[in-house]
């Protein structure tokens, strides 16, 4: 099993976002520098699909979905946090 190489905070916020170009709502349960783990409300999205979480009215967060399981799904950032974007989501 591949261990993790940034440490993971646990969160419970709720972001909307669009996979890839249909609107859809998450829950953000956990966030590293690189990636995240979400709870879906609606739908499935499959491995390799691009997601595109709007932080706010400036900032997006872009990744791509590495793995499924029932309603959760893990999330690699295309680029790390910025600033701002740990500023957005208070962490």
């Amino acid at each position: 099993m591949k261990t993790r190489t940034n440490v993971r905070r646990g969160t419970n916020i709720v972001l909307d976002c669009r996979i890839p170009v249909e609107r859809a709502q998450a829950i953000l349960s956990d966030i590293s520098e690189t990636g995240c783990r979400i709870e879906l409300f609606d739908g499935y999205v499959h491995e390799g699909t691009t997601i595109l979480f709007e932080l706010d009215d400036r900032t997006d967060l872009a990744g791509q979905i590495v793995w499924v399981s029932g309603g959760e799904a893990g999330v690699r950032f295309m680029h790390k946090l910025t600033p701002h974007a740990r500023q957005v989501l208070e962490l």
